[in-house]
């Protein structure tokens, strides 16, 4: 299923070439508490339950007890000049992993991370805050008091 061209085979090259699915797998946190072992994707509407099961299976090398797809449709909406916009349709996988797996949802700003950075910001920021008033302060009227403005 890939549309992406390579060069023909001349002889003597390796036969080293990798084809990749033009689909796409978008990992969706849980609304639900859900057991460990599920995942759920938004897949493209033309990929079935076992593309998604190839998929993971033959790219990630999980094992995939179960697959559920599920049609969504997007949701309608009225604008400020009362025009109906309607969002993409889009396919839902449930799937289902072995007991023994669990899978926990990647922890993309972890805290103590986080923590540091907003020091840092804060920091900066003062610093900046600082180098700002000692610019301003009267640098083009020398013999005006520092009581009279900034």
């Amino acid at each position: 299923m890939s549309t992406r061209v390579y060069p023909t085979f001349v002889k003597g090259n390796p036969r080293l070439r990798v084809f990749l699915p033009n689909f796409f797998m978008k990992l969706v946190k849980s609304k639900i508490n859900e057991p460990a072992n599920h995942v759920r994707f938004i897949i493209p509407l033309e990929m079935t339950d076992d593309d998604v099961k190839n998929y993971l299976e033959k790219i990630y090398n999980i094992p995939v007890c179960q697959v559920q797809t599920r049609l969504y449709e997007g949701e309608i909406k009225r604008n400020h000049k009362n025009y109906l916009i309607k969002e993409p349709d889009y396919r839902m996988a449930h799937v289902t992993l072995p007991e023994d797996m669990k899978f926990e949802f990647p922890d993309l700003f972890p805290k103590a991370k986080k923590d540091k950075v907003d020091e840092d910001e804060s920091r900066l920021l003062d610093q900046a805050a600082d180098l700002m008033k000692q610019r301003r302060r009267n640098w083009d009227r020398k013999d005006v008091p520092t009581w009279f403005g900034l």
